[in-house]
């Protein structure tokens, strides 16, 4: 057998070098820049609610089924990297909890893959969370900001609060004991309190900014400040806190203290009833909106609890659902989780024109 002498200098390695430097280039050539631009194609008529000759008062806008139809791209190394390792399925798998900030940021949990995905819209940068490190997400469920620019996550899956800094991007646990079964969770600007919804212990946690606990409140029951597997909550302007009561079929309003303030609702599918309500949100009115996962649509309350509108349901064109479940209303843009069609939809309100009549008003 004739061995031939080795090369210091092997052709594959060189060929694989220059293969990387060659599609550098291409990829330079074809644009550097990591934001375009990416709209979801309008659907041929406008899609409102209520529908004519009615005044419309809510419009859908578009869908979102990953981060590059926000018009994040990603980046060159990013490119790079997926050229040579293959693309990864980046469509959402089973989204939840939603946070945006007025053109800043969004942020969407998706339970499925046991992600987070933080785009920066002002500098179009695309972090999914975790990316690296110890910390591992089981089931995420909920998302909030406070207003120093943390991130907060609720994790079924491992019982924990984490705290993302916006700041120094580290991902940590942010309280030293597990909750049980935590879902929804919001930040009371008011008192600065941050409240989780801890859905098997049926109750509402109040933490403050170092991470301990202030109080809580709830326990099992139908009464008045009582709660069957509660799962999501909101916070109005006064600093009250709105709660999905969800076996229950209501929402219960609190003060921000915890105090039983009223609420409304039933158990039931016709309109203004309640199937299994998860989601909870409001507009810029006071509005309280409720995705009803088992109905697939979303109801909106008055103050007083009275149905104003409902819009939605099953099946997965333009302003249909299949189980929605987190909702998010950031300056009357609607945020709604669509969960099991793998899309968040957006949807605008439309406030009426100053001495329009209100169509949902009765007589």
């Amino acid at each position: 057998m004739r061995i031939q002498p080795a090369n210091r200098h092997p052709v594959g390695s060189i060929g694989i070098v220059l293969s990387l430097l060659l599609l550098a280039m291409l990829l330079c050539t074809s644009g550097c820049t990591s934001v375009r631009l990416v709209s979801s194609p309008a659907p041929e008529q406008r899609i409102v609610w209520p529908p004519p000759p009615l005044e419309p008062r809510i419009e859908w806008v578009r869908e979102i089924k990953s981060h590059r139809d926000l018009g994040v791209q990603p980046g060159f190394w990013q490119r790079l990297v997926g050229f040579i390792a293959g693309e990864q399925e980046e469509r959402f798998l089973r989204p939840y909890g939603i946070w945006a900030s007025s053109g800043k940021r969004f942020v969407l949990v998706d339970s499925g893959a046991a992600k987070v995905h933080l785009v920066d819209l002002e500098k179009g940068r695309y972090l999914p969370l975790p990316e690296a490190g110890t910390v591992k997400l089981l089931s995420p469920i909920g998302v909030t900001e406070d207003d120093r620019e943390n991130l907060y996550v609720t994790d079924s899956g491992t019982g924990q609060l984490f705290r993302y800094s916006l700041a120094d991007g580290t991902l940590a646990p942010f309280v030293t004991y597990r909750f049980k079964r935590p879902s929804g969770v919001a930040f009371n600007p008011v008192n600065r309190l941050l409240y989780v919804v801890e859905t098997a212990a049926h109750q509402v946690v109040a933490i403050d900014s170092r991470g301990m606990e202030r109080f809580r409140f709830g326990s099992r029951g139908s009464g008045a400040g009582q709660f069957n597997f509660p799962t999501d909550l909101a916070i109005d302007r006064s600093g009250r806190v709105i709660v999905t009561d969800s076996l229950n079929g209501r929402i219960q309003i609190f003060a921000a203290d915890g105090t039983a303030a009223g609420g409304f609702g039933e158990p039931g599918d016709t309109a203004g009833r309640f199937a299994r309500p998860k989601g909870v949100a409001l507009d810029s009115e006071g509005h309280i909106y409720v995705c009803d996962s088992q109905q697939d649509l979303v109801q909106i309350f008055d103050d007083n609890g009275r149905l104003l509108l409902a819009f939605g349901e099953n099946g997965s064109e333009p302003g249909q659902f299949w189980m929605p479940s987190g909702i998010f209303i950031d300056n009357d843009t609607i945020y709604v989780a669509d969960t099991y069609n793998q899309r968040v939809q957006v949807f605008r309100y439309l406030k009426g024109e100053p001495g329009s009549r209100d169509p949902h008003a009765q007589d």
